[in-house]
């Protein structure tokens, strides 16, 4: 005889059917957050709770939690016009929530043309070490974002220290 399957078991156990009935819920207004939101978004969030009216959403990390703040207000009459009862929406970060969101890719930095000037100079001042063949890169990466500086030229001789 086969065992007996979850959704028969929870089913039969009448102290479970609260969770149940709540699990179901939350279900449905995941699926209608997932229908309202676009895509990428939808992927970093996730209904938690709906009590009194009060729908609380996970978000994967801030910039998801700002993005679903503006949308909140729209999501909420969205799942009101689809029969769920819900007064208010309510957003938390909770990062490590969405396993499957994708990491964001880096994006290049801007900086303005006086911090520029400044780290220039900086690596000007600086002796051959690992610091400032860092800031070296990080120069000529900000070269690509802003046109019109260039990277500090290599150095031709290294520095003498004085000794210790």
């Amino acid at each position: 005889m086969a065992p007996p399957r979850i959704d028969q078991l929870l089913a039969t156990d009448s102290d479970l059917q609260p969770v149940v009935a709540k699990a179901r819920e939350i279900n449905a207004l995941a699926n209608l957050c997932t229908e309202f939101l676009p895509p990428e978004l939808a992927s970093q969030v996730r209904p938690a709770n709906l009590q009194g009216g009060k729908l609380v959403v996970l978000a994967a990390n801030s910039a998801a939690a700002a993005k679903l703040k503006l949308l909140s207000g729209s999501l909420g009459d969205f799942l009101v016009k689809r029969g769920a009862k819900v007064n208010s929406v309510s957003v938390k970060v909770q990062p490590g929530e969405s396993a499957a969101v994708a990491p964001v890719a880096a994006r290049p930095t801007r900086v303005s043309a006086p911090t520029f000037a400044v780290l220039s100079e900086l690596y000007e001042s600086l002796g051959d070490s690992p610091a400032r063949a860092a800031l070296g890169r990080l120069l000529a990466g900000e070269t690509q974002v802003q046109p019109g500086f260039e990277a500090p030229p290599a150095r031709k001789q290294a520095r003498k220290r004085p000794p210790r």
